[in-house]
């Protein structure tokens, strides 16, 4: 899914009435509602909009036919709620709410942020909210529950020294990004979800949709260096990690700010497109969307050569046919959400809405940061095994502290389990088998075996 197709909360056009007529069968859904409109209209025309401007020294707004619904005078401040019009059903299913319109301070009816006219809000009367709000909600779960893996994931790679390798450095910098820009996209849809911050499009708001796209690109950016810097492993023999990774921070962060910057001048320099907090998607939207095209197609490229690279090797050791096709359904099934391909499904938002569109594109955004970190943290034999070890160790210790105190241990044990900081190389070396990290750690002896699918390579006769 694209940037500028994330979904975000709408509104029903501004027109309404609170009666209609029965149907007739000869009439078309259009006609139907149309002939409740007018009758609406002509029932608040002889009974609301007749009547005078209230005496009583207060201040009101006026009396007023919405196009749909009929709102007598209403105190200033206060938020009038009717039951939905009948005649809604014809198009927007059976209503399920109320439509509400508020009076401000000022004695003015409030006005929608995007067009500046009086407007009534209309949300609760279809019963495509039910599946908007649903949508609104998986959105909210998956990139809370990303963020909450995320969170998780880089804590362990951080803590354990065995983990400390440029691949995992990689994956650390992917997993901020979703952290922050699940943040920053759980922000902004409660942002659109108050009406009155985004009619006032203060600075503030303006920034936090910036900064939201900004995040969004380094996201995509850091799957594009995923699938570079594992291209780069398995075609080069021999490469330099340290270049590699300033090539990747370059790429990851610094380069979103350029269609950052050129999208926020573009459109910021055109008023009619400054309304709402820019929560409208608009044509400049393509700036920030060509980089991603680039970055997924040239990912999906990468993903073909590796399979291409994979498969040769597993041909060349005369392996079975079911054990090539279940290497390289492996290699594929782990890559995917690794580089963000998954968004093939869902290339374009199609003109007309559609639910089934908008919740597996939703599912398919939020939830990704969730697969990775399953894949490459809490599912990775490595980092199970180095958890493991790290556990049975802090258990030994504990357990050599309880005999301590009881008086009851064994010296031989206490030696096989504690070796002092002065001890010779030789206990140096049994203390780091004891850590589960034999002569050197797990990065550096074999870095790309923390990889998969360099692993099923390697296996099979490259480098």
């Amino acid at each position: 899914m694209m940037i500028d197709n994330r979904t975000e909360p709408e509104v029903l056009t501004t027109v309404s009435t609170t009666s209609g007529a029965l149907p007739i069968p000869s009439l078309t859904p259009e006609e139907l509602m149309v002939r409740g409109i007018w009758m609406a209209w002509y029932e608040c025309n002889a009974t609301v909009l007749s009547q005078p401007y209230p005496e009583d020294g207060g201040l009101y707004c006026n009396a007023t036919f919405d196009g749909w619904d009929c709102w007598n005078y209403t105190t200033a401040g206060n938020t009038v709620h009717h039951d939905c019009p009948t005649f809604l059903r014809y198009k927007y299913g059976n209503p399920t709410g109320q439509a509400f319109k508020q009076c401000q301070e000022d004695g003015t009816w409030l006005a929608h942020p995007d067009t500046g006219r009086t407007w009534t809000n209309y949300t609760l009367c279809s019963s495509k909210n039910e599946t908007l709000q649903r949508v609104i909600s998986i959105y909210y779960s998956g990139y809370a529950f990303s963020i909450f893996l995320s969170v998780a994931a880089l804590f362990i790679f951080s803590i354990f020294r065995q983990l400390h390798c440029s691949r995992v450095t990689l994956h650390k910098n992917l997993f901020i990004t979703y952290i922050l820009s699940g943040a920053a996209w759980i922000l902004m849809f409660a942002l659109m979800d108050n009406h009155v911050m985004v009619k006032e499009n203060k600075p503030f708001c303006q920034a936090l949709h910036v900064l939201t796209q900004y995040l969004t690109l380094c996201n995509y950016f850091w799957m594009f260096c995923e699938g570079f810097y594992l291209h780069t492993l398995i075609v080069f023999a021999f490469t330099n990690d340290k270049r590699l990774l300033v090539i990747c921070y370059l790429i990851g962060w610094v380069g979103p700010l350029i269609p950052t910057a050129v999208y926020a001048a573009v459109r910021g320099s055109k008023p009619e497109l400054r309304q709402g907090c820019w929560s409208r998607t608009t044509a400049e939207n393509w700036i920030l969307t060509g980089p991603v095209l680039v970055s997924l197609v040239v990912n999906f490229l990468f993903l073909l050569n590796i399979l291409r690279i994979l498969l040769s090797k597993l041909r060349a050791v005369n392996s079975s046919e079911a054990h090539q096709s279940r290497r390289a359904a492996r290699a594929t099934l782990i890559l995917i959400p690794l580089l963000g391909l998954q968004y093939f499904v869902i290339p374009f938002k199609p003109n007309t809405a559609s639910p089934v569109y908008d919740i597996i594109s939703a599912i398919l955004t939020s939830y990704q940061g969730v697969l990775v970190a399953l894949f490459f943290c809490f599912g990775n034999g490595e980092v199970i095994n180095v958890v493991r070890r790290k556990w049975k160790l802090m258990r030994q210790r504990l357990g050599s502290v309880d005999m301590k105190r009881s008086n009851t241990f064994n010296v031989s044990l206490l030696e096989t389990t504690y070796v002092p900081r002065n001890t010779s190389t030789s206990n140096s070396l049994h203390r780091k088998s004891v850590d589960g990290v034999t002569g050197k750690d797990v990065c550096k002896t074999d870095e790309t075996s923390y990889t998969p699918v360099i692993r099923d390579v390697r296996d099979n006769g490259e480098v």
